[in-house]
């Protein structure tokens, strides 16, 4: 790359010595004539430019070697500013591009017959025009060249592209207005900035749409020129790697040129790839043979290469595979492969036995190996009968077979485990495995499994493996047998009742035996197909202790204990409603008893004995006495419990009723039937009486009986008398009035 750079500044030298103006109008001429390509005027001056201008120097070089002038009157301007189409006719001149005039023009706004038309269709791979969406684009000929055009047509000019930027973030750590950059261009403007062919402002900016002045360009160009560390002429770097000898008649040149060149080998075009080149040279003929490269810039400039190559036959290329240098199995697979520049089919040996080369050249052969070094000797000869040998050395140790344990748990409760595994020999195919000293079945691919019973505590277990050599392989494991009891499993039990039966219920399972026996404080309890239990316990009053116990076949024994505090009460007694007063001298009263412990309690009603059916119910009359009746019921389980309810009725005695039937006030009859209904709730026959006459009452107690009347006021008098002495009493008042 730094051959590059200083080839495009010789070029820039020399061909600004050339350049007529930095501005192209009629009015600016050449203040000083470049001769022969030298300068006749070392001491040009501007009277506008001071020698402590800023761009005094950068003027003064560029303007000695002829590449900048002035104006007539011996000005430069520094701080006038050039257009686009300016700026194009400078990058052509500066750097000698073959100037272009196609039939069709590239853009919209450039025609033909415009003085700057072929320095702009010559400069569009370095200064770009503008490419819109749609229509055709243009290049705006005669806007003013800002710095980002600038910067940008500098680092294509001198062929430097996206992988040569070394600091992808230089723009955003140089200048504050990245932004401003035009987003497509950014990586051309950082090659600037890092190749420091243009600098920013003192306040950070870098102002890509500022004009840019003829001091500016001055100074740009004077940097390009600068940044060679000397002139070269001699046209573009060339860097040529090429074999010195070849066997098979090709041989590959490879280089590095110029991006711009163009590059021969033989006088045939190469391609290149960013520079680099690739390409194959046949030769026919044995002997030596010379290369010649040649590269060619656009300016011209060219530079070439010779190399010399000797073509000679010679034997077979033989290439033998990996093959180690100890093996334990007694078959070895070797291969390789063979190439011949002169014989398509050359001939392979293995301790003078052909081998099969197939198409491409590959062989492979499988050999068996005997015990100790085996020494393995490839021949590979082609029709010229030119050999190439290659010897390799084996060392074939027959080892054991490869035997693998499964794994097998440190520790079991289990009386019986189930090992396994697998083994492999590579040179028996069929090896033998014993565990314990006896022989294993194995299976079609030499694994196997085994049941092995158990001692309890610690079991060492032996896997031997042993081939048709007589190779054994021994892996040992140890296994500890936990003989524990079986596993009681009870289900909750309440910790207090008062019932005095509780149901007891649960499940026993055992590793090492389908059977355990299951015991209820010592009883054998009856185990389902599940080995769940089940059984009903009568209990005492107070605290009781349940005790079960599980034992295998091998005397193991699993405890669990259980308490229950039964606490008996008394029935519970049921007293259906009994009024608290009556005036009736009999109540039916009634109720239910029921006990947790005992189906068929005891009732008594005013300590005489009642009769509970099969659903514990009871009913009962009570004659009552005249007053308050207290009446006691008690209920009494087997086991003596009590449980007494009181209640308490008044009976209150009353008189009878009287009802009389229609008794008319007035009357013309001689005599009346007077009727009536007497009622009583404690007698069913009481005496009636009418006028102190005794009636009979029917069943109903209706009665019905005829009065003979007096002319004038009758007196009818009713008295009713029951059993308890209690009278009532209805009188009324018939006229006569015929």
């Amino acid at each position: 790359m730094a051959l590059f750079k200083r080839l495009l500044v010789c070029l820039l030298m020399l061909s600004m010595i050339q350049l007529p103006s930095l501005a192209f109008a009629d009015t600016n001429v050449l203040q000083n004539q470049a001769v022969n390509g030298g300068t006749i005027n070392q001491n040009i001056v501007f009277i506008d430019l001071k020698q402590d201008h800023w761009a005094s120097e950068a003027i003064q070089d560029m303007a000695r070697k002829g590449i900048l002038s002035g104006y007539e009157d011996s000005s430069f301007q520094p701080d006038k500013s050039i257009t686009r189409e300016e700026f194009a006719k400078l990058i052509a001149l500066t750097f000698s591009l073959s100037l272009q005039s196609p039939a069709d023009p590239t853009y919209s706004d450039v025609d033909k017959s415009s003085w700057s038309y072929s320095y702009i269709e010559s400069t569009k791979e370095f200064l770009t025009g503008y490419y819109p969406p749609r229509g055709r684009a243009f290049f705006s000929p005669e806007t003013k060249a800002t710095r980002e055009d600038v910067a940008v047509a500098l680092v294509k000019v001198m062929g430097l592209g996206s992988n040569d930027l070394v600091n992808p973030n230089i723009l955003s750590y140089t200048f504050r207005d990245v932004s401003d950059i035009s987003i497509g261009l950014r990586d051309y403007v950082a090659i600037a900035t890092e190749k420091k062919l243009i600098d920013g402002y003192s306040d950070r900016t870098f102002r890509p749409n500022k004009e840019i002045t003829r001091a500016e360009v001055a100074t740009l160009l004077y940097k390009v020129i600068k940044s060679s560390a000397h002139d070269q002429m001699d046209g573009p770097a060339l860097e040529v790697t090429v074999p010195d000898t070849t066997s098979d008649g090709t041989v590959y040149v490879s280089g590095k040129t110029s991006r711009d060149a163009k590059v021969t080998i033989n006088g045939k075009p190469a391609a290149l790839t960013d520079g680099s080149f690739k390409e194959g040279v046949l030769f026919e003929q044995e002997g030596e043979h010379t290369v010649t490269v040649a590269a060619k810039l656009p300016s011209g400039k060219t530079n070439s290469v010779e190399k010399k190559v000797t073509f000679k036959v010679g034997a077979p290329s033989l290439t033998i595979n990996d093959v180690p240098a100890t093996v334990s199995a007694a078959e070895l697979k070797l291969s390789g492969s063979v190439k011949d520049a002169s014989d398509s089919k050359p001939v392979v040996y293995l301790n003078d036995e052909v081998l099969y080369v197939s198409w491409d050249g590959t062989f492979s052969k499988t050999v068996t190996l005997e015990e100790g070094e085996n020494t393995l000797t490839f021949k590979a000869k082609n029709d010229k009968n030119k050999e190439s040998l290659v010897t390799k050395k084996v060392s074939f140790t027959a080892n054991g077979p490869a035997l693998v344990v499964n794994s097998i748990p440190e520790s079991t409760q289990l009386n019986t485990v189930t090992v396994s595994g697998k083994v492999t020999d590579k040179n028996d195919p069929n090896p033998v495995v014993y565990i314990n000293d006896q022989a294993v079945y194995m299976s079609y691919d030499n694994s196997f499994s085994k049941e092995l019973t158990l001692d309890e505590g610690n079991n060492t277990i032996t896997f031997k493996a042993q081939n048709k050599n007589g190779k054994i392989t021994t892996v040992t494991k140890s296994i500890t047998f936990n003989n524990n009891g079986p596993a009681l499993v009870v289900n909750s039990v309440p910790e207090s009742t008062q019932l005095n039966t509780v149901t007891v219920s649960g499940k026993v399972t055992d590793k090492n035996d389908p059977n355990p026996a299951v015991y209820i404080n010592d009883q054998a309890v009856y185990l389902s197909y599940d080995k769940s239990f089940s059984k009903e316990i009568t209990l005492t009053e107070g605290e009781n202790t349940i005790i079960f116990k599980a034992q295998n076949k091998d005397g193991k024994i699993t405890t669990v204990t259980r308490s229950i505090t039964f606490t008996a009460g008394g029935p519970t007694l049921v007293i259906n409603y009994v009024p608290e007063s009556t005036q009736l001298n009999r109540v039916t009263v009634s109720g239910k008893v029921t006990d947790k412990n005992d189906p068929n309690p005891a009732v008594y009603i005013n300590d005489q004995a009642v009769y509970a059916p099969y659903n514990s119910t009871f009913s009962k009359e009570i004659t009552l006495t005249e007053g308050d009746n207290i009446i006691t019921f008690r209920a009494e389980n087997k086991n003596g419990k009590m449980t007494t309810v009181t209640r308490s009725i008044r009976y209150e005695v009353s008189a009878p009723v009287i009802t009389l039937g229609y008794l008319p006030e007035t009357t013309s009859l001689a005599s009346i039937t007077v009727t009536g209904t007497v009622t009583d709730k404690n007698d069913p026959n009481p005496f009636v009486y009418l006028n102190d006459r005794l009636l009979y009452a029917n069943y109903g107690g209706t009665f019905s009986s005829s009065v003979s009347l007096q002319k004038g006021a009758n007196p009818i008098k009713i008295v009713v008398t029951n059993k308890s002495g209690l009278t009532s009493t209805v009188t009324r008042t018939v006229y006569r009035n015929d």
